[in-house]
């Protein structure tokens, strides 16, 4: 095995293992991302185990699954979006730091949640260096 597909396979094993973790306690991901159900509006336990339960789980699994069995580039370009999506998750944050100073957007833990972003997409993205010589 490449190693661009351990890389890859210890970032989608990482997402995958948010999602699950999500699936099971929305509370949890509730505090990682810093955000709370409204009781005012049901239905918010359902939105976490979703969104970062359900959703992570299954799209870095399904990657997980390619990145071992599917041939190399196909592997890649299955990767591909994911990877684009923790990068775009990284910039989104960039954004942040930018332009929601006084919302908050200096807060402590932006860097180090955007270096976690950006290194899950380049490890996730690194199959692709099998085919650079």
């Amino acid at each position: 095995m490449h190693y661009g597909d351990i890389l890859a396979l210890i970032g989608l094993g990482f997402g995958a293992a948010l999602g699950l973790g999500a699936l099971f306690s929305p509370d949890w991901a509730a505090g990682i991302v810093r955000l709370k159900a409204d009781p005012e509006k049901p239905g918010g336990y359902s939105e976490f185990r979703a969104t970062y339960g359900g959703l992570f789980l299954m799209v870095h699994l399904t990657g997980f699954i390619l990145v071992q069995h599917a041939p190399p580039a196909m592997a890649v370009m299955a990767v591909l979006p994911i990877a684009a999506g923790w990068l775009g998750a990284a910039m989104g944050r960039a954004f942040s730091m930018v332009l929601d100073r006084a919302k908050g957007g200096a807060a402590k833990v932006i860097p180090v949640w955007m270096a976690t972003e950006v290194a899950l997409g380049l490890a996730i993205l690194a199959p692709i260096l099998q085919f650079t010589r």
